[in-house]
């Protein structure tokens, strides 16, 4: 899902088959070269992303509503253990097994293994919170909600400014003290814990985990106050403090990964609809079409006129809840059946935030593509500071939900077919048959099938065919559904749970535990000793709208007492999921089909690289380059067609200058750049070589191409003055075998 879209330009070369390629000094491919029929006169452009990762910027959002205490404790124990597998990873073994130690403070491991993947040496991690405010409803006021809206700022509640990087609010690992970050990955390491733990449980209760993440990321004008205008909501001001963090934290070239932790469902209001009138209460019902059909055109509600051919005369004789119908903790739940209105901002919003380059923040979906007149640059996708640097596509986004679903539901299974956390959980392609079932379609009030995702203050019915267990009764997931008053409901029934470390008295959940009739699967009497998740639908149709880029984790693990170091414990299975889609990028994609060089050595390739000047375009050979022109002698140039190509490209930036990468000449300087570790040594000349360490004999130094998979291990290197220029994108184009 999240490639771009191939491109098809009428071509007069024979043969050639084109990929976009991120800019790098080591450039790797991912896509198969394909035999291409010497007829054909179509040339495919398909941009991959960049590659060879060396930067990342990670940010963590976190729930700091009320019943967050006890999860936010064993993510701090598991993001040091995140942070310090990007800083140190596993050495493995020529299998790509885990040798059992990480690479030493040189980013060496001993003879016979490898990294899993290169060292990371550049890292910000930034923290920010779900709590959003109650849109001056006043809905999160009182002494328990301390930090009622937190407006999507970066959050270093747990230390002080100055042990942030230079007070800027987040962390900054930089070993080789390039920009005055931390040296120390155990300092850092533990004052992520102590930041983690700082945001809290004590936030707004309205957990607005999307729109937070869309705030800080991408909006481009984050408004700095809401104001109530005639019973209208009234965006005032823009929030420069958030703008500025943004500029701080978010480098242009970094892999971005978001990592969401909630055990709630996402309750995202959408300021334009007036939504904050839904968090007062009690509100108006729903016509009762919406009980069977919330999609039926007579679906609304009794607040509202009543539409042409609908008669609501007998649903809406009460047309309002009673306080105690409309309990606070159950405003999001289930709005357009119970509202007749959903006030909540679409979840395909976050998607298209995500991955659009182009945004228009005017409209509720965040589309770009519908009206491009309106459209604007993502700053996602845009080089926010001003460096030049190349500015990443949406393939280095990632996000990883640790949100409300089973563990088991998730979880890749053993040979006996049950699910094995020391095997992690399943990526996007392997929960594909599961996912509609696991979330259903937030966007159109469509529930899950899945007896356990279903939210629901009344007691579920049903079996779960991937969870093997049944509701209501006991059962390993979530205990069992409990009895929740259903005329005046103040709860919904729980996804799953898990034992707590430390029991906890007279808690909230179980304070009124007092007699043989309750049957919370949380408590022993007055006692709590277990903690709960509800459904996280919303949370789960962004990951599943993001497609490969998204990592799927659970909020309830498997164990959370015993040995932290196990690889099924808290979330480190989380982690090592994390790891193992993120490595995929990290080392660089590497060239699944081999190219065949002729007798001097040269592949049958060209390296094209768009950029926008301002003044002349240099194409020099000096700095390893030559211009394509239009024509040549008169006639056209084919090579051309293929700039025509990359000018359509979805992720064009008003290109205005083509060059053509010389491809290193044969002899020593070609033997220098195959061999050569320095990619700035003056042997190896400007432009870029192929370098197959598969083959036999190999091309080139197979261990510049060690972190490639043993069957992947090829790759276009560029050194010297060949490097591709700093905001530019490079384009290779290749004939077949």
């Amino acid at each position: 899902m999240m490639r771009s879209k191939k491109l098809i330009q009428s071509v007069a070369v024979a043969g050639l088959f084109s990929l976009g390629l991120g800019t790098v000094a080591a450039g790797c491919l991912n896509r198969p070269l394909d035999r291409v029929d010497p007829r054909t006169t179509s040339t495919v452009i398909e941009r991959l992303q960049q590659n060879g990762v060396d930067k990342i910027d990670l940010l963590l959002a976190i729930d700091n509503s009320i019943s967050m205490g006890d999860k936010q404790e064993i993510l701090a124990d598991a993001v040091p253990v995140l942070v310090k597998r990007l800083v140190e990873p596993r050495c493995v073994d020529e299998a790509g097994d885990p040798t059992g130690v990480n690479v030493d403070a040189n980013g060496d491991c001993p003879a016979g293994s490898k990294s899993e993947f290169p060292p990371i040496r550049d890292i910000n991690v930034g923290l920010i919170s779900s709590s959003l405010g109650d849109l001056t409803s006043g809905a999160c006021t009182g002494a328990t909600v301390v930090h009622p809206d937190d407006k999507a700022r970066l959050l270093s509640r747990g230390v002080t400014a100055a042990e942030t990087y230079k007070g800027l609010g987040f962390l900054a690992w930089d070993p080789d003290n390039k920009r005055g970050g931390s040296t120390d990955p155990d300092a850092i390491i533990t004052t992520l814990g102590e930041m983690v733990v700082g945001v809290d449980q004590v936030g707004c209760g309205y957990e607005m985990q999307l729109e937070s993440i869309l705030r800080f990321l991408v909006d481009p004008a984050p408004y700095e106050s809401l104001q109530v205008e005639s019973s209208k909501l009234k965006k005032v001001g823009v929030d420069q403090v958030l703008l500025d963090q943004r500029k701080d934290f978010l480098r242009p070239d970094s892999l971005v990964a978001v990592l969401i932790l909630s055990d709630e469902n996402d309750c995202s209001v959408d300021v334009s609809q007036q939504g904050f009138l839904a968090l007062k209460g009690p509100f108006f019902k729903a016509t009762s079409e919406c009980a069977t059909d919330p999609n039926d055109p007579c679906c609304s509600s009794c607040g509202l006129p009543v539409e042409s051919g609908c008669d609501a005369g007998n649903s809406c004789g009460t047309p309002k809840y009673s306080a105690a119908q409309d309990h606070p903790n159950l405003k999001c739940f289930n709005q357009k059946q119970r509202y007749g209105v959903n006030f909540l901002y679409p979840v395909q919003r976050y998607i298209n935030a995500l991955t659009q380059t182009k945004i228009n923040p005017s409209r509720r979906d965040y589309d770009g593509t519908e009206d491009p007149s309106k459209s604007v640059a993502n700053p996602l996708y845009s080089d926010l500071a001003g460096t030049g640097g190349t500015i990443r596509s949406p393939d280095l986004v990632f996000v990883a939900g640790i949100v409300g679903v089973p563990w088991q539901a998730i979880s890749r299974r053993d040979d006996a077919g049950n699910p094995d956390l020391k095997l992690g959980f399943k990526t996007f392609s392997e929960l594909q048959d599961d996912l509609d079932a696991l979330v259903g379609d937030p966007d159109t009030a469509k529930p899950p099938t899945d007896p356990f995702m279903i939210e629901d203050f009344n007691k579920r019915t049903g079996t779960s065919t991937i969870l093997n267990a049944s509701l209501p009764g006991m059962n390993p997931i979530n205990g069992n559904d409990y009895t929740i008053p259903t005329t005046e409901p103040d709860n919904l029934q729980y996804a799953c749970i898990f034992p707590l470390k430390t029991p906890v008295p007279a808690s909230l959940d179980c304070g009124d535990c007092t007699d043989a009739s309750c049957d919370n699967p949380l408590c022993n009497n007055t006692v709590q000793e277990s903690a709960k998740a509800y459904p996280g639908l919303r949370e789960l149709a962004l990951l599943r709208g993001l497609g490969t880029q998204a990592i799927f984790a659970s909020i309830c693990p498997a164990i959370a007492t015993g040995d932290p170091t196990q690889d099924d414990y808290g979330y480190n299975p989380a982690v090592n999921t994390i790891i193992d889609r993120l490595k995929e990028e990290l080392g660089g994609q590497c060239l699944p089909r081999k190219l065949t060089p002729d007798a001097e050595g040269n592949v049958p390739c060209l390296v094209i690289e768009a950029s926008k000047v301002d003044g002349a375009c240099d194409c020099s050979e000096g700095i390893g380059r030559k211009p394509i022109p239009e024509t040549i002698d008169g006639q056209d140039n084919p090579t051309y067609n293929a700039v025509k190509a990359a000018q359509s490209d979805e992720f064009a930036d008003d290109w205005n200058c083509f060059c053509e990468i010389n491809q290193s000449a044969a002899g020593d300087e070609r033997d220098a750049c195959l061999t050569n570790g320095d990619a700035n040594a003056a042997a190896q000349g400007d432009g870029w070589c192929y370098i197959d360490g598969a083959s036999v004999p190999p091309v080139g130094d197979p261990e510049l191409v060690a972190t490639c998979p043993a069957n992947e291990r090829r790759l276009m290197r560029f050194v010297g003055k060949g490097e591709a220029r700093a905001g530019s994108t490079l384009f290779i184009t290749c004939s077949g075998e």
